[in-house]
């Protein structure tokens, strides 16, 4: 039996099928009926997987729903750890609402995966929020002051795209010392990290926010998956492969 290979599909021809129900309601009587039934349906079984990854592999196509990039761009993470870089601005709804789906997407992630937020900059704007961002993360505040400030572009309107500004909102909601925190603001660390984050962007020619760079090798945004829960749902199927391409790899190696 051999399976048909279609631009969609794998298909199982119709008379192959209808060899194996025949065998299959044969092998309900005899003396061997269980044995036979057994090895039938596990054949059965490997046939509708092989059916089944066939249709997940072209339901998400380079392209298309996802952009391969020829330079792959530099990644933070160990080499056994894979990069899934969720890029954002503070001032992007999109990016907010994203951010929102990403926090219960990454209780179903692996440990082999890591999600790192990765700021845009595009302008002034994009600077000033990419250096916030940064700054927090330099003074260890956690999440929730992330989030706050998220809420507080989205919704309650405010620009926070001045450093006293930021300083003074962190101060009434957190308590942050308006100092350190200008301080750092303006570091060389932070600058450095914001520069990185630049280059990042700009060798993944991203025209746009929100969106995915995993492994530093493939893009993935809301426009080319057809939504933003979609934008997950490619991200798993690349994550997937990423993995399969690193199990042949190790064992190649090991078996050269």
């Amino acid at each position: 039996m051999a399976l048909v290979l279609t631009k969609k599909v794998c298909v199982v021809p119709r008379d192959a099928v209808s060899d194996y129900v025949f065998l299959y309601q044969y092998a309900r009587f005899g003396a061997v009926g269980n044995r036979m039934r057994k090895c039938l349906c596990g054949i059965m079984m490997i046939i509708i997987g092989l059916v089944a990854i066939q249709v997940q592999a072209v339901e998400y196509q380079a392209g298309q729903q996802y952009k391969v990039l020829q330079e792959a761009v530099s990644v933070e993470r160990p080499e056994d750890k894979i990069e899934v870089d969720a890029v954002f601005w503070y001032g992007c709804p999109h990016c907010y609402d994203l951010e929102k789906l990403i926090v219960n997407w990454k209780k179903t992630l692996g440990s082999d995966v890591d999600v790192v937020k990765t700021p845009v900059i595009f302008g002034r704007p994009w600077q000033a929020h990419a250096q916030l961002f940064y700054t927090l993360e330099v003074m260890n505040l956690d999440e929730k002051v992330n989030n706050a400030v998220f809420d507080a572009i989205q919704r309650q309107g405010k620009r926070l795209n001045e450093p006293a500004e930021m300083a003074d909102f962190l101060h009434e909601q957190f308590k942050v010392n308006k100092k350190t925190f200008l301080k750092n603001y303006d570091s060389f660390g932070v600058r450095n990290q914001s520069q990185k984050a630049y280059a990042k962007i700009r060798g993944a020619q991203l025209m746009g926010v929100p969106a995915l760079i995993i492994d530093g090798r493939y893009v993935v945004d809301p426009q080319s998956a057809g939504g933003l829960e979609k934008v997950l749902k490619v991200a798993d199927v690349l994550i997937d492969k990423i993995r399969r391409e690193r199990a042949l790899q190790q064992k190649s190696t090991a078996s050269g």
